[in-house]
C-alpha cells in the first residue's frame, strides 16, 4: 500500500494539485492530509472540493482550520481584530458543504499499515509547539540561522535529528510507531529508538527555503515501512496572480503581501521581522488592537 502524506496546503491549489498528481503517479492510492487547508488564498472551497472527492482519504484538522470553525459557531458580524481578516473572509466564503465536511473532522487520527505500524496523524508534533527545547524544529529559528549562515536542506534535517534524540524519551512516550506531523513547514524524516517521526512540510506555503511543493510517501507491503521525502515543481506565479486579485485583500492588502513574500522566499523569515517589528510598537498581545496593528503595517518595509 502506497500512502501519500500532506500538510498544510493553506489554499494554494496549484500546488495541491501537482502534489496530487505526482502522487498518483507513484502509485498513491491512500492519502492522509494534517491539516490547515485554506485561509490564505483566493482558493479555499477549490481546495477543500478536491479534499473531499478524495479516495481513500484520511485528514484531520489543523489550527487555521479551528479558527475558521470557531467563528461559525460565534458567527460575528464583522471582524473585530483587522489582523484576523484572513480567517474572517474564510467563515464568510466557505460553501456550506465544505464547512460541514471542516466540522466533521477530528484533531487527530490512528491508522494500522498492512506491516502493523501505528500511524498517528496530528497537526502539530506535542513537543514542537510548546517546548523552545526542540529549537531546530522551529521554522523562525531555521529561518534565522539560515540568514545568519546558509545551509542545505539536509543540514537542516540533521539539526531537527539531533534535537530530537535530546528528548528520545519523550518522544517515545508520544503515541504511535510513524507520527505524522506538519504545523511548522519544515519537512523532515527522522527515527528516534524505534518511533520514526514525519513531517511532509509544507505543501502550500513551506518555510525550508525551496519554493517547489513538499509531500512525501509511505510504501508498505507488509514489510518494514519505505519514506521517501518527495518535491514537486509547480506554478507559482499562477497563485501569486491570484491573490494580487483576491478580493479579501483590497481589505487586508498587507496580508497579501507578506504571503506573497514568503511564498517567493520559502522562508518564515520575513513574518518574524514583521511580529518583532509589531512587538516594538505594540505590547505583544495577541490578537493585536486594531490601532496597534495599522501603525505597525503602515511602517514595516519588506
Amino acid at each position: 500500500m502506497i500512502y501519500a502524506v500532506l500538510s498544510d496546503i493553506h489554499g494554494n491549489l496549484p500546488a495541491f494539485q501537482a502534489v496530487v498528481a505526482d502522487a498518483k503517479a507513484n502509485g498513491a492510492t491512500v492519502f492522509l492530509l494534517l491539516g490547515d487547508y485554506m485561509r490564505d488564498t483566493p482558493f479555499l472551497n477549490e481546495v477543500v472540493d478536491i479534499i473531499r472527492t478524495l479516495p481513500n482519504c484520511t485528514a484531520i484538522l489543523g489550527n487555521g482550520d479551528i479558527g475558521v470553525i470557531s467563528l461559525s459557531r460565534t458567527k460575528p458580524a464583522g471582524c473585530k481584530h483587522e489582523q484576523m481578516l484572513p480567517n474572517f473572509w474564510s467563515y464568510k466564503n466557505l460553501t456550506q458543504i465544505n464547512l460541514d465536511f471542516l466540522m466533521s473532522l477530528p484533531e487527530t487520527a490512528d491508522l494500522t499499515t498492512p506491516s502493523g505500524k501505528w500511524l498517528h496523524l496530528s497537526h502539530g508534533f506535542p513537543l514542537i509547539g510548546h517546548s523552545p527545547r526542540l529549537g531546530a524544529f522551529h521554522s523562525g529559528d531555521y529561518a534565522r540561522k539560515m540568514e545568519q549562515k546558509p545551509f542545505s536542506f539536509q543540514d537542516g534535517v540533521n539539526a531537527m535529528q539531533i534535537s530530537a534524540e535530546k528528548y528520545a524519551q519523550e518522544i517515545a512516550d508520544c503515541p504511535g510507531d510513524i507520527c505524522l506531523f506538519g504545523h511548522n513547514h519544515l519537512q523532515f524524516f527522522g527515527k528516534v529508538k524505534d518511533k520514526i517521526l514525519l513531517n511532509p512540510g509544507s505543501c502550500g506555503l513551506p518555510f525550508d527555503y525551496d519554493t517547489r511543493a513538499p509531500y512525501a510517501i509511505i510504501e508498505d507491503d507488509g514489510g518494514t515501512p519505505a519514506i521517501e521525502l518527495r518535491r514537486v515543481k509547480y506554478d507559482i506565479n499562477k497563485t501569486i496572480n491570484a491573490i494580487h486579485g483576491f478580493s479579501a485583500f483590497s481589505h487586508a492588502e498587507f496580508w497579501g503581501k507578506l504571503h506573497i513574500a514568503m511564498l517567493r522566499s520559502a522562508s518564515d523569515m520575513v513574518m518574524n521581522r514583521f511580529w518583532e517589528h509589531a512587538r516594538k510598537i505594540g505590547d505583544g498581545k495577541f490578537p493585536m488592537e486594531n490601532d496597534v496593528w495599522r501603525k505597525a503595517v503602515a511602517t514595516y518595509e519588506f
